[in-house]
């Protein structure tokens, strides 16, 4: 958990230097916002603000997508479509944002650490919900 509260930040641009295989937290402002956790750690990272994302792969920006919407009721695929261009610019507001990484091979092990870096960091339950869609 220290890697994840006092290791190095990084810009979203430095997605490349992420371990292989871990967690991360997306930070705005210096604060913890978003817990993650993936075995193609830099892919994953990248993702979350690339241009030509989707809601599948920019999960976490499509959660601030729809709450800069006011959680607009509807489809996913009608939320994304009639916001285009907020959708555009809240992947450019994940890559505005700082992230800091943790080496955690086992699949097990991230899962844990995830719940707990959710629960300690308290981005729960905004970004992180572990809802099911």
């Amino acid at each position: 958990m220290d890697g994840l509260t006092n290791g190095k930040e990084r810009r979203w641009s430095e997605y490349g230097e992420a371990p292989s295989k871990g967690i991360y937290v997306f930070y705005e402002n210096g604060v913890p916002i978003y817990v993650g956790r993936s075995n193609n750690m830099s892919r994953r990272i990248r993702e979350h603000g690339a241009e030509s994302s989707d809601r599948h792969s920019a999960t976490f920006a499509f959660k601030l997508l729809r709450e800069s919407l006011n959680h607009p009721k509807g489809s996913a695929a009608q939320i994304e479509t009639a916001s285009i261009e907020e959708y555009r610019q809240q992947r450019q507001r994940v890559r505005a944002m700082t992230f800091r990484s943790v080496a955690v091979p086992d699949q097990l092990e991230q899962t844990l650490l995830e719940i707990y870096a959710v629960l300690e960091m308290g981005t729960a339950p905004r970004y992180n919900d572990f809802e099911t869609h």
